[in-house]
């Protein structure tokens, strides 16, 4: 069994069931909405005689102490606590806990047939997108006493945005390339912008990547007094000895509390 314990949530799948519910939620759906996607997404589970129970138990459990139990839901949980197959289970391959575990299935029982209370307000998710389009390009002077530390006070990195990212629950954050501009003049032009230098954001899997999420989840976290647009640029090079990861969760980040030392280490560890 995926369990450390007799308790209901001392498991993975029922962990994951109550998360997943009330993270959806927090999105903005219905409990039923919520309730449909679970169970189209684990046929697989419900079709297993371990899984099923844990996934019903969880789901009604998590349900009736949020004020809302589909009477469905709580049919199915009461089936299996009434025929038993959960308790069997425990029975059978950890009996040291069977009678914990009999206690804790009693008392859920009783719950789920007791007056349900009033539903509960749940917080939703405030996400953030990202507003720039593909292409915007900004230009930003580096002034912070690492840079002065490191010889770069008064030079300008630009930030190009190429691509987009979901970073959870749901903010929508840019994929940049960064590039080292060695003048004390601000960058105005595409061709200021190419005869810049790319910094590499990794070399881990032996071939250097370029791309790199800023991580964003509110509009007041980036430097937006640090930004300066400089234009919009579609057809700018790209380095030719880029390796793109497809999996963009694994792609190198940077915080924007972190950017200018981030950076100026990359671009000296990496050069």
């Amino acid at each position: 069994m995926g369990t450390w314990g007799p308790k209901l949530y001392q498991d993975d799948l029922a962990e994951s069931i109550r998360d997943c519910y009330i993270d959806q939620l927090k999105h903005g759906k219905s409990s039923e909405e919520v309730t449909n996607e679970l169970i189209a997404q684990n046929q697989d589970l419900l079709d297993d005689y371990d899984d099923a129970p844990v996934f019903w138990l969880a789901l009604a459990d998590t349900q009736w102490n949020l004020g809302r139990l589909l009477p469905y839901v709580k049919d199915e949980a009461l089936e299996y606590l009434r025929n038993g197959s959960n308790l069997k289970r425990w029975k059978n391959e950890n009996p040291q806990e069977y009678n914990t575990r009999k206690k804790v299935l009693k008392k859920l029982e009783h719950k789920l047939n007791s007056p349900m209370p009033p539903k509960k307000k749940i917080s939703q998710h405030k996400l953030y997108k990202c507003e720039w389009n593909i292409g915007d390009t900004f230009a930003y002077k580096l002034e912070s006493d690492y840079a002065k530390e490191k010889g770069f006070d008064g030079k300008y990195l630009i930030i190009h945005k190429v691509d987009e990212n979901i970073w959870w629950p749901g903010h929508i954050i840019p994929i940049v390339y960064i590039k080292f501009y060695n003048s004390n003049q601000m960058p105005k032009s595409a061709d200021d912008i190419e005869n810049s230098e790319f910094v590499k954001a990794t070399c881990a899997r032996g071939k250097p990547e370029y791309r790199i999420q800023m991580l964003s989840t509110s509009k007041r976290i980036i430097s937006n007094e640090k930004l300066i647009f400089i234009g919009n640029f579609v057809n700018l090079s790209t380095p030719s000895d880029e390796y793109i990861i497809n999996d963009k969760v694994s792609m190198a980040s940077c915080n924007w509390s972190k950017f200018e030392k981030t950076i100026v280490d990359k671009y000296l560890n990496l050069k």
